[in-house]
């Protein structure tokens, strides 16, 4: 059964989550190569998932400098079809947890329509808009940065199940932090239900059809990008130009160069 949104925050069972893969553009066939995923509820860790998953596709040079995961570990690992059922019935019925909450949703929701299975549908909340909410003074959202700065137990590592408990760390403290001014149910959190499948999942449909309205109209866009590789989050105002194979190419205003955005590391968009 789903959560009802006025559940106190102190019984909302979460699933927190966080994925690896071979590269960031699911355009070019890019899949998940590691999850991690952890039970968490009331501040306590219950139980935890964590696997490697065999690819189809290689990896690119630049994810394997990232994660470090060598092709050799992967060989005789489980693809993401023979640990569908494990995963999904992990998750369950709970709140799904994840920092950049569409990347990874966008991942795992391609990845099971991929192979027939239906998009998670769960409400699922992150923590990285969260996090910029509450603390815009920031001037990075990674978990590598978060850690330090909200002097966090843990921070990120780009290991799936490293990131999920560093995460749940960031989650609890988020969770203080909207308690002291009386916000303690889950609607406080933000949580969406959204099909995040990246041919024709609604957040995506959403943002190509919002950027292509600039571009007819000639109007503005306000953007706010995450780049989970490069630990950089940031806002920019564009003019949006061409949109080509979900690459948003634009100018920033008063200069003439063409920059290349990806759809991808596109949080927000206004």
């Amino acid at each position: 059964m789903t959560t009802p949104l006025d559940t106190p925050l102190n019984e909302v069972r979460f699933t927190i989550l966080d994925t690896e893969t071979t590269g960031v553009n699911l355009d070019d066939g890019h899949e998940i190569i590691e999850i991690g995923m952890i039970h968490f509820a009331n501040g306590e860790i219950s139980d935890s998932f964590e696997s490697l998953l065999r690819p189809v596709t290689p990896q690119t040079e630049e994810a394997l400098s990232i994660h470090n995961i060598s092709p050799e570990k992967l060989e005789q690992a489980p693809s993401f079809s023979d640990m569908a059922d494990r995963i999904i019935d992990f998750i369950g019925q709970t709140v799904i947890v994840a920092h950049n909450r569409n990347f990874d949703m966008t991942f795992i929701d391609t990845s099971l329509r991929r192979i027939g299975r239906p998009a998670l549908g769960n409400w699922s909340i992150d923590t990285l808009l969260l996090s910029h909410e509450l603390w815009p003074e920031f001037s990075c959202h990674c978990l590598r940065c978060l850690g330090p700065s909200l002097k966090l137990s843990q921070s990120g590592t780009h290991r799936a199940l490293d990131d999920v408990i560093a995460t749940a760390g960031l989650l609890e403290r988020i969770i203080e932090e909207l308690s002291q001014s009386g916000k303690d149910t889950l609607r406080d959190l933000h949580p969406v239900r959204n099909d995040y499948n990246w041919e024709d999942g609604e957040p995506h449909q959403t943002l190509r059809q919002t950027v292509r309205h600039a571009i007819e109209r000639g109007e503005l866009l306000e953007i706010s990008l995450y780049d989970k590789d490069e630990c950089t989050f940031y806002r920019q105002t564009i003019i949006p130009l061409r949109l080509d194979k979900n690459i948003l190419s634009a100018r920033v205003p008063g200069g003439n160069k063409d920059l290349e955005f990806p759809l991808y590391n596109i949080i927000t968009i206004n």
